[in-house]
């Protein structure tokens, strides 16, 4: 660190690489750079790297500001996964009584195969899966005080059999549609991923943002692994 250089206050973070599954290749790394001079104080979150899995000895859901769980419509009440979801050793999560929807990570630190129907899966990877009837899989954050949020990131394809992830994804403020950022996520189309960049979203304490995906315009939950990489910076 350079004479003068303050470091950046806030939580330590291990920056995801986003992957276009597609070709294998990194499609952006998110970084944060401290000023060169003056203090800087960012607090920052990382629903990946901060992934509560279902095997850990301290195991819960909520943890901290992420909450894991579904909704039955896109709007309806968010429903906290109470059943552990392990794959071990390579995936565990949180899910509902019959399965899905599903929030799982990938625990190997090297791209893995996992899965019911087995796909490659990136390193640390953070998966939303929807479930069979429409319903949606979804991590929540929950504002831990006044502000402004700055929300960057990526849903990503992972699955590549048969007809491929192909979902819908949603980030809502406070369960509302009106104003919500939304895509589609097609494997075999041209939307292998959907990037948010910089969204910016005014919180008070106890407002949350869901990060979350259904089952798509094919309404069939088969196959629609989903990736997920938010990056959350409280900037004001």
């Amino acid at each position: 660190m350079k004479t003068g250089q303050k470091a950046i206050v806030g939580r330590a973070l291990r920056l995801p690489r986003i992957w276009h599954r597609a070709t294998g290749a990194v499609a952006l790394q998110l970084t944060l750079i401290a000023a060169s001079f003056g203090m800087v104080s960012t607090t920052c979150w990382d629903a990946a790297s901060e992934f509560n899995d279902s095997n850990n000895p301290d195991a819960a859901n909520p943890s901290g500001v992420w909450s894991y769980g579904w909704k039955k419509t896109l709007v309806d009440k968010f429903y906290v996964a109470t059943t552990r979801s392990n794959d071990p050793p390579k995936v565990s999560g949180w899910c509902n009584a019959s399965g899905f929807p599903m929030i799982s990570h990938i625990s190997r630190t090297v791209p893995t195969i996992a899965g019911v129907n087995p796909s490659a899966f990136p390193a640390h990877a953070m998966v939303v899966h929807p479930g069979p009837g429409g319903e949606y899989g979804v991590v929540r954050f929950t504002a831990p005080a006044d502000g402004t949020f700055k929300v960057s990131g990526q849903f990503y394809a992972l699955d590549d059999n048969k007809t491929g992830t192909t979902t819908d994804v949603w980030i809502l403020k406070n369960n509302d549609k009106a104003g919500a950022f939304s895509g589609k996520v097609d494997y075999h189309g041209s939307a292998n991923w959907v990037s948010f960049t910089s969204q910016v979203f005014e919180l008070k304490k106890g407002d949350t943002l869901d990060f979350q995906a259904g089952y798509g315009d094919n309404k069939t939950y088969f196959y629609d692994s989903t990736g997920l990489v938010a990056i959350i910076e409280k900037i004001k």
